[in-house]
């Protein structure tokens, strides 16, 4: 199950993840560390968008870095929060209610970019959801300096795969690695959208409910090197997934993320 490039200017479908993006205390430190390891350029939305950038490869739109919000002093490290695809952002909020999980930031426009909320599932974990209007999402997946997959770590899984499917209609397969290990799949219209299992009890952010973002780099070697000098961390790998080798890491502000391995860009 190799990443394929996409390449998309119109609104993703509903349930679909559509977007990342981390909020940070220094901003200008991490998009210094992002575009050096992914090759992102960055367009500043200004002062009525808090600054937020806009980071690019190949002039399309990948994610966004903002900084965190005045007065945050949570300890933690930041977290790259997923984004997926609603049809209505009210709707979608009253459906993540009644399925169990909850709503965090309520529905918010931004600006004439699109309508915007923050929730979590039953077992914790956190996700945004996000109403498309100038602002369509991920313009480039699948590609070495892009978002490659998402996945999902649940302490209470068979909670979080009712949730998920109620919320949006996540149909769940089974596929199993190279070593036989099982893994379950999120999909819409028979195609995978995203990654979910159970969350281990040992290292960062583990024995907590989370959603992880997975970006393509063409040589894994190369970049953990790269990671390392630019102040990252390496939390673990590289190891062997369906997609092909992989490591988790951390940027030199502590925000994990997971690189893989898929070759350059064709």
């Amino acid at each position: 199950m190799r990443p394929e490039k996409v390449l998309r200017d119109s609104p993703w479908p509903h349930g679909h993840p559509c977007w990342v993006e981390v909020q940070v205390e220094h901003v200008g430190r991490a998009s210094a560390f992002y575009g050096q390891l992914f090759g992102w350029t960055y367009l500043d939305h200004g002062p009525d968008y808090q600054h937020y950038l806009t980071a690019r490869l190949d002039g399309r739109a990948v994610a966004d870095i903002g900084p965190r919000p005045a007065g945050d002093t949570t300890a933690e490290p930041s977290a790259w929060l997923v984004c997926f695809a609603v049809d209505s952002t009210d709707e979608a909020a009253e459906q993540i209610t009644r399925a169990g999980g909850t709503v965090l930031l309520p529905p918010l426009d931004v600006g004439t970019h699109g309508r915007f909320a923050v929730a979590s599932d039953p077992a914790g974990a956190t996700f945004a959801v996000w109403q498309a209007r100038a602002y369509a999402g991920t313009q480039i997946a699948g590609v070495a300096g892009s978002v490659v997959w998402h996945h999902c770590l649940s302490t209470d899984l068979e909670a979080s795969l009712a949730f998920y499917a109620d919320v949006f209609g996540h149909t769940v397969s089974r596929s199993s690695g190279p070593d036989g290990e099982k893994h379950l799949l999120l999909e819409l219209g028979g195609r995978p959208v995203a990654g979910i299992g159970e969350a281990g009890p040992e290292g960062p952010a583990e024995g907590s409910s989370h959603w992880r973002v997975r970006f393509g780099v063409a040589d894994l070697d190369a970049a953990l090197k790269t990671v390392l000098e630019l102040g990252g961390t390496l939390h673990e790998g590289p190891f062997g997934t369906p997609q092909g080798r992989c490591a988790r890491v951390a940027d030199e502000q502590g925000t994990p993320f997971e690189v893989l391995e898929v070759g350059e860009p064709v």
